[in-house]
């Protein structure tokens, strides 16, 4: 069986095809200027410190590491596994997702998990930054915008060959996306949470990795309202928070009982 986001099968992405080429072709450029976070005066003041991760051991004979451009073939049908049933799964761009991932301008990150005696390549995930900020009808030519899909990571794809399922790779690749959604790297903020759209029967597997669901979605409070984004009918949408001082309430919005979460916009400099 596929194995998306550590399941039987892949989540779907949006049903709008505008949208998922907004969220696949994302660049740092889109709205002229960059909005990241400096050390300039007047710059804006991160949502917290981040929360350290700590990622499992794996097993022996497979390590984790970036994904290459030379690996995109053998890479596409271990990331297929994650959405064997959508035709225009995020695993159709992966050498653009890949060399998106190695620029350092960009959120995008694809990793690839390896054994170490034969050199085949068994599993991966792929982690990309909220994109579906630039074509929502709140956020579309606003500086929030940018700042929104630098600061909310989503878990877009998690896949591991049948052999080496049961052994913990799935959990150590969640904890590595964890862990680098959250770096506050030089020229850009690191993120505030990380999403992820999933089956109704993983729920238990996310939560015993410390994600809170929240069945209808997101909102974030921003200047402008509250943005809410919520998951596809039939799945599920959970939240970490991987930086102190986001907070998530769960409330009723005007697209059903999302979880708002506050802290994740920068705040004035001090």
């Amino acid at each position: 069986m596929g194995k998306r986001n550590g399941a039987p099968k892949g989540a779907r992405r949006s049903g709008n095809p505008a949208r998922r080429e907004a969220e696949r072709m994302f660049s740092g450029d889109v709205m002229g200027e960059r909005m990241y976070a400096s050390t300039a005066p007047g710059a804006g003041v991160q949502p917290g410190e981040v929360i350290p991760v700590t990622v499992p051991a794996l097993p022996d004979g497979v390590v984790i590491r970036d994904a290459m451009p030379s690996d995109a073939d053998a890479l596409e049908p271990v990331m297929r596994l994650a959405d064997p049933d959508n035709p225009d799964g995020s695993w159709r761009h992966l050498p653009d997702l890949i060399r998106q991932g190695l620029d350092a301008a960009k959120y995008t990150r694809v990793r690839a998990v390896q054994e170490t005696e034969s050199g085949a390549l068994v599993g991966g995930t792929m982690s990309l930054p909220a994109s579906w900020a630039y074509v929502h009808p709140m956020l579309m030519g606003s500086p929030n915008a940018h700042i929104i899909a630098g600061l909310v990571a989503a878990l877009d794809s998690l896949a591991v060959v049948e052999a080496w399922r049961g052994k913990g790779i799935a959990r150590a690749l969640v904890a590595d996306a964890e862990r680098a959604a959250g770096a506050h790297e030089e020229g850009k903020f690191g993120a505030a949470i990380l999403t992820v759209t999933h089956e109704p029967e993983l729920t238990d597997f996310y939560a015993g990795l410390g994600f809170i669901l929240s069945p209808d979605g997101i909102g974030i409070p921003t200047p402008v309202g509250l943005i809410c984004h919520g998951p596809i009918k039939g799945f599920r949408f959970s939240v970490k928070p991987l930086r102190t001082g986001v907070q998530l309430q769960d409330m009723p919005t005007p697209y059903g009982q999302q979880l708002v979460i506050r802290g994740v916009l920068p705040g004035p400099a001090r």
